[in-house]
């Protein structure tokens, strides 16, 4: 009686040791939902990498605006495919966990924006000054739209693009269905745009 006592004590030790492995085999790890966003953004698949996204209302930046083309605007997908070619990361590492909101860190890198759109407007400005004062402005202004995507896709090219390393903290939020997904916020921002927050001073400046 014994022996058949502690067999079926063991037996229930494992199965409810089974049964607790497998449920946190099945929980959701903020790092690996990093890792599977920043895998699609290194190969320029933005549906898939919007839907490791959740939308946060009270941020300037939007990331399924990098999958849209707005008339008259820089078709921003083709921005998003030249900085994948050359974009890395290394693994993720989950830095912190509360509720349903998690924190985290990962080393990455790609191309500076910074460097790669003050080029552009140093190799573009002195044609800019030279056609100002062009009678058909319209036209003018088209070429000088035209000129400057494709001066800045050549910047933003692994030839041509200069790299900028940075450890970046994403913050992420599960959704309804339990699963975490990344908030789009300054820090996202941050990991796909390197140095994004000093372009738009840049650009304050210029005002």
């Amino acid at each position: 009686m014994r022996n058949t006592g502690r067999k079926f004590l063991t037996g229930f030790i494992m199965a409810g040791l089974a049964i607790i492995l497998l449920a946190g085999c099945g929980s959701p790890k903020p790092a690996d939902t990093v890792n599977e966003f920043l895998t699609a953004v290194k190969e320029a698949d933005v549906e898939k990498a919007v839907s490791y996204v959740e939308a946060n209302k009270d941020s300037e930046f939007n990331f399924s605006d990098v999958n849209k083309k707005i008339e008259g605007e820089f078709d921003g997908k083709e921005a998003f495919n030249a900085i994948a070619k050359s974009y890395k990361f290394e693994e993720p590492k989950e830095v912190s966990k509360d509720g349903d909101k998690a924190k985290v860190k990962v080393k990455i890198t790609s191309v500076d924006m910074k460097i790669a759109i003050s080029q552009t407007i140093s190799e573009v400005m002195p044609m800019a000054f030279a056609q100002a004062f062009s009678e058909d402005q319209e036209k003018t202004d088209k070429s000088m739209q035209k000129l400057m995507e494709a001066t800045l896709l050549k910047n933003l090219s692994p030839k041509n693009a200069t790299m900028d390393t940075r450890e970046v903290t994403l913050n992420l939020k599960k959704d309804k269905e339990g699963n975490y997904k990344v908030v789009s916020d300054d820090k996202l921002m941050e990991a796909i745009f390197a140095n994004a927050k000093d372009v738009e001073e840049m650009f304050k400046g210029l005002e």
